[in-house]
């Protein structure tokens, strides 16, 4: 719980700084747009009514907060940019209570918060977020999003401060990169580069290819190969299989996962997911840490951008040679609150 208090004190400070920037800007004449420097035209919502929900109140608030703070850090640089292209933000928060028979229970908020910085780039951003490291940093553990994923060692989210450079979507070649650092004591910081080949299309089947090269304090050297294979069965039902194995410095052989998950698509704005999966590492005391089936379902709630998920799963974990693997069952619920987009994913994110 120690981690969860210190992401909401960030959360405060973040509201803290927003304040400052939303008296100041409306206290002061609008930015000139520089010649060249076309802001997006999309209509940005007004304030909410006094008489609106609170959830709506929360929600428009939390939007309001990020892209102040976004919009000051970048005009410390000299931006003269329109606040309307600080408007383009994108993140969620997402509260989580989790369960398992092997682990017990895990409460968790996570959030991940991109901001743009038209000042640099339009390929650049910058984001704060509380994450699984192992996820976004050396990318050797499976995705979960939001959400912790419920197989696998459970590690310990932290916060995440940086920058990233994004090359746009393309079939064939690109390349992203970061850097950044955890915020720790002691500090780790990390610098990470990745080069995405994709070939094929979604209306048969989509290949993809990802080599990530990393350097951070605790893992030093590293690498990390991911291959993925999604494939369209009917209009909606999605086939994704994915594979990766990462060796760092500090890594006891090669640590690695394989997984297969089945997505349907549903009516109003839902959708249910199966997966089978397992995580290991070669060299390890137990090479197979885990592996076992999960089921996750997710839904619209009263708006399109707040969403829960529940979930379920069986595994058979084990991490040291004295514990005998036995089935776990496990379960969870949690919600998602959107902004910046309110495009529905299918993808669960407690996965």
């Amino acid at each position: 719980m120690r981690h969860v208090a210190r992401s909401v004190l960030l959360l405060l400070a973040l509201l803290g700084n927003a304040a400052l920037a939303r008296a100041q800007a409306e206290a002061s004449p609008p930015a000139e747009v520089p010649d060249g420097a076309a802001a997006p035209q999309a209509d940005v919502p007004g304030p909410p009514v006094p008489n609106s929900p609170w959830v709506d109140r929360m929600h428009r608030g939390t939007y309001d907060i990020v892209w102040r703070s976004a919009m000051r850090i970048d005009r410390m640089f000299g931006s003269k940019y329109d606040e309307r292209a600080y408007q383009q933000i994108t993140g969620s928060i997402a509260p989580a209570l989790l369960w398992d028979e092997f682990d017990g229970f895990d409460a968790r908020l996570r959030f991940n918060i991109n901001l743009p910085l038209p000042r640099m780039n339009e390929r650049f951003n910058a984001f704060v977020g509380r994450v699984d490291p192992d996820e976004y940093v050396t990318e050797r553990a499976q995705q979960s999003g939001a959400f912790h994923r419920q197989y696998g060692p459970r590690s310990q989210d932290e916060t995440l401060l940086g920058i990233s450079y994004l090359e746009p979507a393309k079939k064939g070649f690109r390349f992203d990169a970061g850097t950044g650092i955890r915020l720790r004591t002691p500090p780790d910081p990390y610098v990470k580069g990745g080069l995405v080949y994709e070939a094929g299309s979604m209306d048969s089947t989509l290949f993809g290819w990802r080599e990530t090269a990393f350097w951070q304090t605790t893992e030093h050297f590293g690498v990390t190969t991911r291959f993925d294979i999604d494939r369209y069965l009917l209009e909606s039902w999605l086939i994704r299989w994915t594979s990766s194995g990462t060796f760092s410095q500090k890594s006891d052989g090669l640590k690695g996962y394989s997984s297969l998950m089945v997505l349907h698509g549903l009516s109003d704005r839902r959708a249910i997911a199966f997966a089978v999966g397992m995580d290991g590492e070669t060299d390890a005391d137990v090479p197979l840490r885990d592996y076992g089936f999960k089921v996750a379902l997710r839904q619209r709630l009263s708006h399109d951008w707040l969403v829960m998920e529940i979930r379920s799963s069986l595994t058979w974990p084990r991490e040291e040679l004295s514990q005998p693997r036995k089935p776990s069952w496990g379960v969870g619920i949690g919600f998602e609150m959107l902004f910046g987009t309110d495009d529905f994913l299918a993808r669960p994110v407690t996965f």
